[in-house]
């Protein structure tokens, strides 16, 4: 639901944090590592109702396999005037297995912009909750 709160900020509803999700091209996976909570940032794309994005055998896929519960966000700002916009997904990532899926984000156009070599494995978000608010 839409709507504004005491402090003046709007709450989104889910087409406006989708709009943001689908316009935003990076954003900031967290979960807990075995060192502790972990915030990274990753080019993305929503697909299909979800979050993809490429990674290599490490600490994001880690989460991905082993099904952890992991937030995502993104962001927009604008310094003048002071303004912005943030989404928060909560959900649970896995590592996409099925061929079929690999080969329909293959097309998505998606490309790491990390320069340490190509990034093979897919991850997906699966969301269970999306919220967003903006400072207008």
């Amino acid at each position: 639901m839409t709507g504004m709160k005491a402090n003046g900020l709007k709450v989104l509803d889910r087409e406006e944090c989708i709009d943001l999700l689908e316009t935003t091209p990076i954003g900031r996976v967290g979960f807990i590592s075995d060192d502790g909570p972990l915030v990274l940032p990753v080019n993305y794309h929503w697909h299909d109702g979800g979050i993809v994005f490429r990674t290599h055998a490490g600490q994001k896929l880690e989460a991905a396999v082993k099904q952890e519960k992991v937030c995502f966000e993104v962001d927009r700002w604008n310094s003048s005037p002071r303004s912005g916009a943030s989404v928060v997904v909560m959900g649970v990532a896995r590592e996409v297995t099925d061929w079929a899926e690999k080969e329909q984000l293959e097309n998505i156009g998606l490309i790491p912009w990390s320069r340490d070599g190509w990034r093979r494995l897919w991850v997906r978000i699966e969301p269970t909750e999306i919220t967003g608010r903006e400072l207008a």
